[in-house]
């Protein structure tokens, strides 16, 4: 039998993924890492356990691979607005502003009401903090 042919359901999928988001708030990357990609094992339509892995190598401070793991994200699905604004969050904290209010804008554009656009705005909001001019 392949990994890929256990059943979950739904809900025992979420509570993977919030386990997964727990672990990396409480900076247990590797345990966190590992929960995302086995959920991207279980789930490979979905954009949420890549961007999950994402944040992970973003606490990290390792850009390279989160930005490896949002392009993964973006693979999946194209228009994830979750998915972009993380890219552009790190796009922001390497020093890559220019690159990173571009996509807050475009996010912003796409849809102005949702918690990715106000999220996209708050970052924007903090950017000379975060990476002056």
């Amino acid at each position: 039998m392949k990994f890929t042919d256990v059943k979950v359901s739904d809900d025992e999928l979420r509570v993977a993924l919030e386990i997964g988001f727990l672990l990396r708030e409480m900076s247990k990357f590797d345990e966190a890492a590992e929960i995302f990609r086995g959920t991207a094992e279980l789930i490979p339509d979905s954009d949420v356990p890549f961007v999950g892995l994402g944040t992970v190598e973003f606490q990290r401070r390792n850009f390279a691979a989160a930005h490896q793991a949002y392009t993964r994200a973006l693979e999946i699905k194209p228009e994830s607005l979750y998915a972009r604004v993380h890219q552009a969050e790190a796009w922001l904290f390497e020093g890559q502003r220019d690159r990173a209010e571009e996509q807050f804008n475009e996010i912003i554009a796409a849809d102005s009401q949702s918690p990715h656009s106000r999220t996209a705005q708050a970052l924007l909001d903090a950017a000379d903090i975060i990476s002056p001019a």
